[in-house]
C-alpha cells in the first residue's frame, strides 16, 4: 500500500497526465520527471544503442558488392484487347500484353513457345522486358550465326506479361487469389492463339512456362491449386525472389491461410500415397534468390526444399550461378545483365516445341537447370560419369614429344609453350587408389574446342596398339605429334565439356564478377577408371603467359574440420594451420555453425613464396540447402554471411549429413609453406541480420509489453483506486517482470531447440536413396524442424536473443510513450499560440504580408490539430452516436474495417489531445477527465499504436483499388465485429469518464484476457500478426462491457 502510494506520488501526485491544471498550476516539466528513473533510462539508453548498432550493421557491415551490369533493349508491348470480359471477370481490372523486341521480333503474331511473366507486389508488367529482350537476342543471334539454336525442337520465346495495376499482393490474400484466377483464365486464351499447320514439325502448345517475380512466384504456385486450373497447362515454374516458405507480411488472415493451403497441397501432392496420381508429377520449380542485397524479401523464405523433392525443384542463389557470381537486390534480379543471360539460356535450352508441352521431359529439364544454375561442385549435381564417353580425339605421340609424369606427382606449368613446340604431358590414372580420390585440374585457359592452333587440351585417353589410320575420319580431332614416325596411339575423350567455370583470382582481382575466369575440372577415379592416362596437350609453339596445374588428391587429405571451442571462438576465433604438403584444393567444414543469424570474418594469411604464385587464394563459401555459394577472389579477409537455418523457415535434416557451413579453397600448393586460416564471429555484423528476419516482431513483442503494463495498471487500480501512468507501469515492469520474462525466454529457446518435435516429410527425396555398399541401398524420409513460435530459433546458443528482444521492446515502448506525450504537448502549445495570434488579427493586418502569414498560420492550426474538427463533431452525444452508426454501416457496405480502425485511432488521439490541452475544473470535479482517466487513455493509445502497422497495409490496398476504379468490396474485411468493440470503446472514452474498478469475476476475466494477449503475442505474434488485432478488439469489447 505504501509502495503504491509512493510510486504514484512521485509520478503525478494524483493529477492528470499532461494536463496543466488551473488549480495546481503544475509545470509541464514535472510531468516528464517520471521518465528520469534509472531503470527506465538504462533500458531506453540500452535499446537506443542496440538500435543504432542494428542500423549501422544493416547498412554498413557485412555488405556485398553490387555487380549487376545495366542491360539494353528496345521494348514494345502489344495489349491483347480480345482477352476481355467474355473470357474473365477481371478484364476491367487487369490486362494482358505480348512483348516484342524491336528489330528482332518481326511479327506481332505469337509463333514461338509461350511464357507468362507474373509481376510481384506493386510490380509492373514492363519488368518482363529485360529477360524477354535477351531471349530474342540469344535466339535470333544463334539463328544468324549458326543457322539454328540448339537441337531440332528449339523455338523462340513469346513473352506474355500480366498488368496487375501494381496490386499489393503481399498484403492481401484476396488480391493474390484474384490474380491467380485471372491467369488461369488467361492460359487457355494464350494457348488458343497458336494454330500451327498440320504438317509442321512443331506441335500446338498445351502448356505455358511461368516466370514469376516476388509474389508473382506465389501466384504461380497458387494457380495450380485452384479449381479453375487446367490440368497439365503448366509444367515449368521459375520464380525470382519469391517468398515460398512464409508470407513476407502476416497482417492479413487470408494470405496466411492461403500460404498454409498451397504449401500443404504441394507437399502432399508428392507424398508416397499419391505416387502415380500426383497432379504435379511433371512440374519443375526453380526458386532463385537474390541473397543479402534483397532488402524486401528475406532470401531464407525462398527455399522450396520442404515443398517438393529435388527431382522436381530446388533453390539457388544468384551468387552461385557461373558467370553471375553476385547477389542482386529485389528489383535488379529482373534486369541484371549477367543474370538474365543465364536465365534466358536455361529457358531456351529446355524448349522442345515438337512436344505439346513445348519443353523437354522433367529429368532433362532438371539436369539442364542444374548444369546452368549450379557451380557443378554441389554433391548431388556431380556427374557419375564424364559428359561424353565417345572417343572424339586421336592422339599420336612419339618418344620425346610426350612427358610421362610419375604416378601421384603434381603437374605444374608456370607458363605455356616452354618447349617452343607442341608438347603432351601424360599423367597415369591409378587403378589401385581409393574410388573417391580425384584429379583436380585448374588453369587460366579456356579449355575450349574452338579450332585454335594455340591452346590447352585436357584428354582422357586409353592406350591402344591398333592401327587407326583407316579410322581417322571417325575422330573430330587428330593430334599427331609423331611426325610420321612410329608412334603410340591413344583413343581420347576431350574434357572440354566437363570443365567448370570459376572466377579468376589474380593479384588484380577484386570481385568474382569482374569478368575473368578460371577453368576447373574434377574427376573421381571411379568415374574415369576405364582410361589409362590423363593427357595435357600444350599446343603453343611460342612462350605464352598462363598456368596449368593438375594433381591427384587423396580423399582423406584435402578435408580439414574447424573444431570450435565456444569461449575461444567468441573472443579470438579459431585458427587452422594447413600443412605445407597439401593439395591445391582443400575443403573446410565448420562444426556447430548452423544459424544464418550469425556472421563471421574469414582471414587467409598471405603466403611468402620464393617464386611468383601461380594464382592467389580463391575461396568458395557454401551450404548445401539451399544451394548458396559465394566466391571470394584474391581472398585476404572476407565477410561470411549465409542463408541456412533461419527463424521460422523449415529446417530439413538427413541422418549423418548436417547442413554445415563449409569452405573450399584453391591455393597455390607450390609455396611449400604452411597456410593459416582464421575464422571469427562478427558480433556487430551479426546485428544487421535481425532486421530482415524479425520485421514483424516490431509490432508483436512491444504489444506484449504494453499488455503486461496494462495488467499492472489494472491490478493497482482495482486494489487501490489509482490508475498509474503508463510510465510508472513500465517502470514496475522493468524492475519486477522483465527479469523473469527474460529468464523464461532464454529457457524457452534452449528447451525448444531440443524438444520441438521433428516431422517426416511426406515424400522421399531421390538424394536420400543412399548407397550403403556396392549392393545394398537405404531410403528414408527427411526430418523437418519447423519452430514457428516465439523467435523461431533452433539453436540453443542463441538464448540471449530472448532477453535482447524484450529489452528492445521495453525501450521502444518507453520512447513511443515519451514521444506521444511530447507531441501532444507541442500540438497543444502550438494550438494555443496560433489561436492567440489569430484572435489578435486586427493588429496584425497592417500589411498584406501580415495577412498572408496569419492565413498560413490559421491553415497550419487546422492541419496540425485535426482534433479541432472532431471536437466540434463529438461534443454532443447524439452526434457521436450518429457518427459511430454511419461508420459501422459503411464497414458493412463498402469500406474495410481497417478504415474504421484508423478513424477510431484518430478519435482516441483527439481524446488524448483534450487531456493534454486541458479542461475546466468543473468537469474534473464532476468525474470527467480525472487523473485516472488521463493515464488510462494514454495506455489505450499505446495499445492501439502497436496494432496500427497491422491495419495500415490493408488500407493501402483498398485505396489502391479505388485508384484503379475497382470497387468490388473485400470479401474478408467487412466483418463489423472485427472493429465495432474498438469503435464503441473509443467513442465511450470521448466522454472523459473513467472505466469503473473491477472486482471478483470481472477482475479475473481481465487478467485472463491480458495474459492471453501476452502469451499469444510472444509465441505466435510474429507469424500471425493479423490475430493481434482481433485480440485487442476482443479486449476492447470486454472493457466496453465494463464501461456499460
Amino acid at each position: 500500500m505504501a509502495k503504491v502510494e509512493s510510486i504514484e506520488a512521485t509520478v503525478s501526485e494524483g493529477k492528470p497526465i499532461g494536463r496543466r491544471s488551473p488549480v495546481t498550476k503544475q509545470p509541464y516539466k514535472k510531468l516528464l520527471a517520471q521518465y528520469s528513473s534509472k531503470r527506465t533510462f538504462a533500458i531506453v539508453f540500452f535499446s537506443f544503442l542496440i538500435f543504432l548498432g542494428i542500423l549501422f550493421s544493416f547498412f554498413f557491415r557485412q555488405q556485398e558488392s553490387r555487380g549487376c551490369r545495366t542491360p539494353y533493349m528496345s521494348p514494345s508491348y502489344a495489349r491483347i484487347k480480345s482477352f476481355d470480359t467474355s473470357h474473365t471477370r477481371f478484364a476491367t481490372k487487369y490486362a494482358l500484353y505480348l512483348y516484342r523486341e524491336q528489330g528482332l521480333d518481326t511479327t506481332i503474331e505469337p509463333r514461338g513457345v509461350p511464357i507468362l511473366f507474373i509481376p510481384g507486389n506493386a510490380g509492373s508488367y514492363k519488368q518482363a522486358r529485360s529477360i524477354a529482350a535477351e531471349a530474342a537476342k540469344q535466339y535470333y543471334g544463334a539463328i544468324n550465326s549458326k543457322g539454328s539454336y540448339g537441337d531440332a525442337g528449339s523455338l523462340n520465346l513469346d513473352f506474355f506479361t500480366a498488368d496487375f495495376n501494381e496490386d499489393f499482393t503481399a498484403f492481401h490474400g484476396r488480391t493474390l487469389l484474384d490474380q491467380a484466377e485471372y491467369l488461369n483464365d488467361a492460359i487457355p486464351f494464350i494457348l488458343s492463339l497458336y494454330s500451327r499447320p498440320a504438317d509442321s514439325e512443331f506441335s500446338n502448345p498445351r502448356s505455358v512456362i511461368l516466370l514469376g517475380h516476388s509474389m508473382g512466384g506465389i501466384v504461380a504456385r497458387t494457380m495450380l491449386t485452384l479449381p479453375s486450373y487446367r490440368p497439365d497447362s503448366v509444367n515449368t515454374i521459375i520464380t525470382l525472389s519469391a517468398p515460398h516458405a512464409h508470407p513476407p507480411a502476416s497482417f492479413d488472415w487470408d494470405i496466411v491461410s492461403i500460404y498454409q493451403k498451397i504449401n500443404q497441397y504441394w507437399r502432399e501432392s508428392y507424398s508416397d500415397s499419391l505416387i502415380g496420381r500426383n497432379p504435379l508429377a511433371s512440374v519443375s520449380v526453380i526458386s532463385i534468390a537474390g541473397g543479402k542485397l534483397d532488402l524486401i524479401v528475406p532470401s531464407d523464405y525462398t527455399s522450396v526444399s520442404s515443398l517438393m523433392p529435388s527431382s522436381n525443384g530446388f533453390t539457388v542463389f544468384t551468387s552461385t550461378m557461373p558467370n553471375v557470381w553476385t547477389s542482386t537486390d529485389h528489383l535488379s534480379i529482373v534486369w541484371c545483365d549477367q543474370f538474365r543471360k543465364v536465365v534466358t539460356k536455361a529457358l531456351l535450352d529446355i524448349v522442345d516445341a515438337r512436344d505439346p508441352t513445348q519443353t523437354k521431359f522433367l529429368n532433362m529439364r532438371m539436369q539442364i537447370f542444374r548444369n546452368i544454375f549450379l557451380t557443378g561442385l554441389e554433391e548431388p549435381s556431380r556427374r557419375t560419369i564424364p559428359y561424353s564417353l565417345v572417343h572424339d580425339t586421336l592422339l599420336k605421340i612419339q618418344d620425346g614429344s610426350g612427358v610421362f609424369i610419375e604416378e601421384g606427382k603434381r603437374l605444374v606449368l608456370r607458363s605455356l609453350g616452354t618447349y617452343r613446340k607442341p608438347k603432351v604431358y601424360m599423367l597415369p590414372i591409378p587403378k589401385s587408389s581409393a574410388k573417391k580420390d580425384f584429379f583436380s585440374i585448374l588453369t587460366d585457359q579456356k579449355l575450349e574446342i574452338d579450332g585454335q592452333d594455340h591452346r590447352i587440351d585436357v584428354l582422357l585417353c586409353e592406350q591402344t596398339t591398333e592401327n587407326l589410320d583407316s579410322r581417322k575420319e571417325s575422330f573430330s580431332t587428330i593430334i599427331d605429334l609423331s611426325k610420321g614416325e612410329q608412334s603410340q596411339n591413344f583413343l581420347c575423350t576431350n574434357s572440354a565439356d566437363d570443365k567448370l567455370i570459376l572466377p579468376a583470382s589474380t593479384h588484380q582481382s577484386k570481385y568474382p564478377h569482374d569478368g575473368e575466369v578460371f577453368s576447373y575440372i574434377q574427376y573421381r577415379l571411379n568415374e574415369i577408371s576405364r582410361y589409362d592416362f590423363l593427357a595435357v596437350v600444350d599446343s603453343h609453339s611460342y612462350a605464352a603467359p598462363g598456368f596449368f596445374m593438375a594433381e591427384l588428391v587423396n580423399n582423406m587429405s584435402y578435408k580439414f574440420p574447424l573444431k570450435l571451442d565456444s569461449s575461444a571462438f567468441l573472443h579470438n576465433g579459431v585458427e587452422l594451420k594447413l600443412p605445407a604438403e597439401r593439395p591445391g584444393f582443400v575443403e573446410l567444414s565448420v562444426d556447430k555453425v548452423f544459424s544464418s543469424l550469425v556472421s563471421y570474418r574469414l582471414k587467409v594469411q598471405p603466403q611468402t613464396c620464393r617464386a611468383a604464385p601461380l594464382f592467389y587464394p580463391l575461396v568458395r563459401q557454401f551450404v548445401e540447402d539451399p544451394n548458396e555459394s559465394k566466391f571470394f577472389s584474391n581472398a585476404k579477409e572476407v565477410d561470411i554471411n549465409y542463408h541456412g537455418s533461419s527463424p521460422y523457415v523449415p529446417v530439413l535434416s538427413r541422418p549423418g549429413s548436417p547442413n554445415k557451413l563449409r569452405f573450399q579453397l584453391w591455393m597455390d600448393p607450390t609455396c611449400d609453406e604452411p597456410e593459416s586460416i582464421f575464422l571469427k564471429i562478427d558480433l556487430l555484423g551479426s546485428l544487421g541480420n535481425i532486421v530482415m528476419r524479425y520485421r514483424t516482431a516490431v509490432a508483436a513483442l512491444p504489444l506484449a509489453v504494453v499488455a503486461v503494463v496494462l495488467l499492472i495498471q489494472f491490478n493497482i487500480y482495482d486494489s487501490e483506486g489509482i490508475f498509474v501512468s503508463f510510465g510508472t507501469g513500465l517502470e514496475i515492469f522493468i524492475g519486477r517482470v522483465l527479469p523473469i520474462m527474460s529468464l523464461v525466454s532464454s529457457l524457452y529457446i534452449i528447451a525448444s531447440s531440443y524438444l520441438v518435435p521433428l516431422s517426416n516429410l511426406p515424400f522421399i527425396d531421390p538424394e536420400d536413396q543412399l548407397v550403403d555398399s556396392d549392393v545394398t541401398k537405404s531410403t528414408f524420409h527427411r526430418k523437418m524442424n519447423n519452430n514457428g513460435m516465439f523467435l523461431g530459433l533452433n539453436e540453443p546458443y542463441l538464448f540471449l536473443l530472448g532477453p535482447l528482444f524484450l529489452a528492445l521492446s521495453c525501450g521502444m515502448c518507453a520512447i513511443v510513450y515519451y514521444a506521444a506525450i511530447l507531441v501532444f504537448f507541442i500540438l497543444s502549445r502550438a494550438f494555443l499560440i496560433l489561436k492567440s495570434l489569430y484572435t489578435s488579427r486586427p493588429s496584425m493586418m497592417q500589411s498584406t504580408m501580415n495577412r498572408m502569414s496569419v492565413t498560413i498560420l490559421w491553415i497550419l492550426t487546422k492541419a496540425v490539430s485535426s482534433a479541432h474538427y472532431f471536437k466540434l463533431l463529438l461534443d454532443r452525444a447524439d452526434r457521436r452516436l450518429l457518427t459511430t452508426f454511419v461508420l459501422l454501416v459503411s464497414v458493412l457496405a463498402f469500406v474495410p474495417y481497417q478504415f474504421a480502425f484508423i478513424v477510431g485511432f484518430i478519435v482516441l488521439c483527439n481524446t488524448c489531445f483534450k487531456v493534454v490541452h486541458g479542461q475546466n475544473e468543473q468537469l474534473v470535479q464532476a468525474g470527467f477527465f480525472t487523473p485516472n482517466f488521463c493515464n488510462f487513455s494514454f495506455s489505450m493509445l499505446m495499445l492501439l499504436i502497436w496494432i496500427l502497422p497491422i491495419n495500415i497495409p490493408l488500407l493501402i490496398v483498398w485505396i489502391h483499388n479505388l485508384s484503379v476504379h475497382w470497387y468490388t468490396p473485400f470479401s474478408s474485411h467487412h466483418n463489423i465485429l472485427s472493429v465495432m468493440p474498438i469503435i464503441l470503446l473509443v467513442e465511450r472514452m470521448t466522454s472523459g469518464r473513467m472505466i469503473p474498478r473491477m472486482t471478483g469475476r470481472s477482475q479475473i476475466i481481465t487478467k485472463i484476457l491480458l495474459l492471453y494477449i501476452i502469451i499469444y503475442a510472444c509465441l505466435h505474434g510474429v507469424l500471425n500478426a493479423y490475430w493481434l488485432h482481433q485480440l485487442v478488439n476482443g479486449f476492447s469489447a470486454w472493457l466496453f462491457l465494463i464501461y456499460v
